[in-house]
């Protein structure tokens, strides 16, 4: 048996456990269909002013959650920065 057979023998047997896997997992939790059961009860019945607020605000959550990460991403981005320049400083000593 070449290597080239092992390999794709692993890799059909992996592939496999994912299949079966995500199979089990589709069939016993069906996420999609209770999502659109959700949204079947609750959205669907709700005025169109109201679906459009909500939609308004969800977005604006969005947006400031986004703004909120970029803000500290930066900061530990500055402090990293700096921890690297004062450890390249040191080690030139």
């Amino acid at each position: 048996m070449t290597n080239l057979a092992i390999w794709d023998t692993l890799k059909g047997f992996f592939l496999g456990l994912y299949d079966k896997f995500n199979d089990f997992l589709a069939n016993t939790l069906d996420i999609d269909g209770r999502l659109i059961d959700l949204y079947q009860e609750f959205i669907v019945p709700l005025p169109e002013v109201i679906k459009i607020v909500g939609i308004v605000f969800t977005a604006i959550i969005i947006v400031l959650g986004v703004l909120s990460f970029v803000k500290k991403m930066l900061k530990l981005f500055v402090v990293l920065a700096v921890i690297l320049a004062i450890v390249l400083i040191l080690t030139r000593l």
